[in-house]
Protein backbone atom coordinates (compact mmCIF):
# COMPACT_ATOMS: atom_id res chain seq x y z
CA UNK A 1 0.00 0.00 0.00
CA UNK A 2 0.99 3.54 -0.86
CA UNK A 3 -0.14 6.58 0.54
CA UNK A 4 -1.56 10.34 -0.81
CA UNK A 5 1.07 12.54 0.48
CA UNK A 6 -1.28 16.52 0.75
CA UNK A 7 -3.69 17.68 -0.02
CA UNK A 8 -7.75 16.80 0.60
CA UNK A 9 -7.25 13.20 0.78
CA UNK A 10 -4.08 13.11 2.42
CA UNK A 11 -3.14 9.76 4.39
CA UNK A 12 -5.58 7.76 2.54
CA UNK A 13 -3.98 4.27 1.76
CA UNK A 14 -4.13 3.23 -2.40
CA UNK A 15 -3.94 -0.04 -3.55
CA UNK A 16 -0.79 -1.31 -5.71
CA UNK A 17 -1.73 -3.77 -8.62
CA UNK A 18 -0.78 -6.77 -7.95
CA UNK A 19 0.96 -7.58 -11.37
CA UNK A 20 4.66 -7.15 -13.12
CA UNK A 21 3.87 -4.65 -15.41
CA UNK A 22 3.31 -2.01 -12.73
CA UNK A 23 5.83 -0.37 -10.38
CA UNK A 24 4.46 2.34 -8.29
CA UNK A 25 6.12 5.85 -7.47
CA UNK A 26 7.69 6.13 -4.11
CA UNK A 27 6.15 8.19 -1.26
CA UNK A 28 9.31 9.96 -1.02
CA UNK A 29 10.01 10.05 -4.68
CA UNK A 30 5.96 11.47 -5.46
CA UNK A 31 6.70 14.11 -2.40
CA UNK A 32 10.06 15.72 -4.23
CA UNK A 33 8.00 16.03 -7.39
CA UNK A 34 4.73 17.38 -5.91
CA UNK A 35 7.20 20.25 -4.20
CA UNK A 36 9.05 20.97 -7.18
CA UNK A 37 5.41 21.25 -8.77
CA UNK A 38 4.68 23.80 -5.52
CA UNK A 39 0.24 25.17 -6.46
CA UNK A 40 0.96 23.88 -10.10
CA UNK A 41 -2.04 21.35 -9.37
CA UNK A 42 -4.51 24.28 -8.05
CA UNK A 43 -7.43 23.98 -10.96
CA UNK A 44 -5.19 22.11 -13.33
CA UNK A 45 -5.96 19.59 -15.71
CA UNK A 46 -3.89 16.48 -15.31
CA UNK A 47 -2.98 13.17 -17.27
CA UNK A 48 -1.69 10.57 -15.71
CA UNK A 49 -1.12 8.46 -19.19
CA UNK A 50 0.61 4.82 -17.51
CA UNK A 51 -1.68 5.28 -14.17
CA UNK A 52 -1.33 1.90 -12.67
CA UNK A 53 -2.11 2.58 -9.16
CA UNK A 54 -3.35 5.94 -9.65
CA UNK A 55 -0.86 7.67 -7.21
CA UNK A 56 0.18 10.63 -9.44
CA UNK A 57 -3.27 11.37 -10.60
CA UNK A 58 -4.77 10.85 -7.38
CA UNK A 59 -1.98 12.85 -5.76
CA UNK A 60 -2.76 15.60 -8.15
CA UNK A 61 -6.63 15.69 -7.83
CA UNK A 62 -5.68 15.60 -3.78
CA UNK A 63 -3.67 19.00 -4.11
CA UNK A 64 -6.52 20.65 -6.23
CA UNK A 65 -6.86 20.05 -9.75
CA UNK A 66 -9.87 20.43 -11.54
CA UNK A 67 -9.95 17.37 -13.49
CA UNK A 68 -7.58 14.48 -13.68
CA UNK A 69 -7.85 11.70 -16.60
CA UNK A 70 -6.15 8.51 -15.38
CA UNK A 71 -5.49 5.76 -18.10
CA UNK A 72 -3.63 2.25 -18.07
CA UNK A 73 -4.04 -0.19 -20.73
CA UNK A 74 -3.44 -3.64 -17.84
CA UNK A 75 -7.06 -4.57 -17.17
CA UNK A 76 -6.01 -5.78 -14.02
CA UNK A 77 -4.53 -2.71 -12.92
CA UNK A 78 -7.00 -0.63 -14.42
CA UNK A 79 -9.53 -2.25 -12.18
CA UNK A 80 -7.37 -1.52 -8.86
CA UNK A 81 -6.95 2.26 -9.67
CA UNK A 82 -10.47 2.55 -10.41
CA UNK A 83 -11.07 0.80 -6.59
CA UNK A 84 -8.36 3.06 -5.53
CA UNK A 85 -10.36 6.31 -7.38
CA UNK A 86 -13.42 4.97 -5.69
CA UNK A 87 -12.28 4.89 -2.62
CA UNK A 88 -11.75 8.55 -2.20
CA UNK A 89 -15.44 9.18 -2.88
CA UNK A 90 -14.30 12.47 -5.65
CA UNK A 91 -16.62 13.95 -7.41
CA UNK A 92 -17.33 12.64 -10.46
CA UNK A 93 -16.24 15.42 -13.07
CA UNK A 94 -12.96 15.54 -11.32
CA UNK A 95 -11.97 12.41 -13.00
CA UNK A 96 -12.10 10.39 -16.46
CA UNK A 97 -11.22 6.76 -16.06
CA UNK A 98 -9.79 4.94 -19.38
CA UNK A 99 -8.04 1.28 -20.06
CA UNK A 100 -6.79 2.10 -23.35
CA UNK A 101 -3.55 1.91 -24.83
CA UNK A 102 -1.60 4.98 -24.52
CA UNK A 103 -1.22 5.81 -28.39
CA UNK A 104 -5.16 5.36 -29.08
CA UNK A 105 -5.57 7.28 -25.63
CA UNK A 106 -3.49 10.07 -27.30
CA UNK A 107 -5.38 9.71 -30.50
CA UNK A 108 -9.49 9.82 -29.01
CA UNK A 109 -8.43 12.42 -26.84
CA UNK A 110 -6.76 14.97 -28.93
CA UNK A 111 -8.61 17.70 -27.59
CA UNK A 112 -7.41 18.13 -24.24
CA UNK A 113 -5.98 20.90 -22.96
CA UNK A 114 -3.32 20.07 -20.35
CA UNK A 115 -1.36 22.20 -17.71
CA UNK A 116 0.10 18.96 -16.10
CA UNK A 117 1.69 15.86 -17.81
CA UNK A 118 2.07 12.84 -16.30
CA UNK A 119 4.43 9.80 -17.61
CA UNK A 120 6.27 6.73 -16.33
CA UNK A 121 5.98 3.69 -18.46
CA UNK A 122 6.31 0.61 -18.20
CA UNK A 123 10.34 -0.51 -17.10
CA UNK A 124 12.86 0.13 -19.25
CA UNK A 125 10.49 2.01 -22.04
CA UNK A 126 11.82 5.37 -23.09
CA UNK A 127 8.99 6.61 -24.95
CA UNK A 128 8.40 9.61 -23.07
CA UNK A 129 10.00 12.14 -25.55
CA UNK A 130 8.24 10.68 -28.42
CA UNK A 131 4.91 11.50 -26.32
CA UNK A 132 5.37 14.78 -25.76
CA UNK A 133 6.42 16.10 -28.78
CA UNK A 134 3.07 14.03 -29.99
CA UNK A 135 1.09 16.05 -27.79
CA UNK A 136 3.07 19.42 -28.90
CA UNK A 137 2.08 18.94 -32.58
CA UNK A 138 -1.33 18.06 -31.52
CA UNK A 139 -1.19 21.21 -29.20
CA UNK A 140 -2.72 18.83 -26.12
CA UNK A 141 -0.50 21.24 -23.85
CA UNK A 142 -1.34 24.50 -22.76
CA UNK A 143 1.98 27.32 -22.41
CA UNK A 144 2.76 26.91 -18.79
CA UNK A 145 2.49 23.42 -19.11
CA UNK A 146 4.38 21.24 -16.76
CA UNK A 147 5.33 17.72 -17.81
CA UNK A 148 6.86 15.39 -15.35
CA UNK A 149 8.69 12.12 -17.13
CA UNK A 150 9.67 9.22 -14.91
CA UNK A 151 11.65 6.59 -16.80
CA UNK A 152 14.57 3.91 -16.26
CA UNK A 153 17.25 6.18 -17.65
CA UNK A 154 18.21 9.60 -17.96
CA UNK A 155 15.69 12.10 -20.04
CA UNK A 156 16.74 13.57 -23.21
CA UNK A 157 16.38 17.24 -23.64
CA UNK A 158 13.42 18.03 -25.52
CA UNK A 159 14.02 21.35 -28.07
CA UNK A 160 11.86 24.26 -27.24
CA UNK A 161 11.64 22.85 -23.57
CA UNK A 162 13.49 23.29 -20.16
CA UNK A 163 14.07 20.43 -18.21
CA UNK A 164 15.36 20.15 -14.60
CA UNK A 165 16.38 16.68 -14.11
CA UNK A 166 16.44 14.41 -10.80
CA UNK A 167 17.71 11.02 -9.62
CA UNK A 168 16.35 8.83 -7.38
CA UNK A 169 17.90 5.21 -6.82
CA UNK A 170 17.35 3.83 -10.56
CA UNK A 171 14.48 6.15 -11.52
CA UNK A 172 15.34 9.58 -13.75
CA UNK A 173 12.55 12.09 -13.23
CA UNK A 174 12.37 14.99 -15.37
CA UNK A 175 9.91 18.73 -15.10
CA UNK A 176 10.11 20.11 -18.83
CA UNK A 177 8.45 22.76 -18.87
CA UNK A 178 7.82 25.57 -22.79
CA UNK A 179 10.37 27.61 -23.20
CA UNK A 180 9.60 31.50 -23.03
CA UNK A 181 9.43 33.46 -26.20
Amino acid sequence: MIRIIAGTYKGRFLKVPDTKVTRPTMDKVRQAIFSAMKDKCLGSVALDLFTGSGAMGLEALSRGAKKVYLNDKDHRTFLTMKENVLSLNPDKDSYELACLDYRVFLKKNKDLKLDILLLDPPYRFTINGSIIKYCEENKMLKDDALIVSEQDYPNDEIKGYTMKEYRYGEKHVALYRKESI
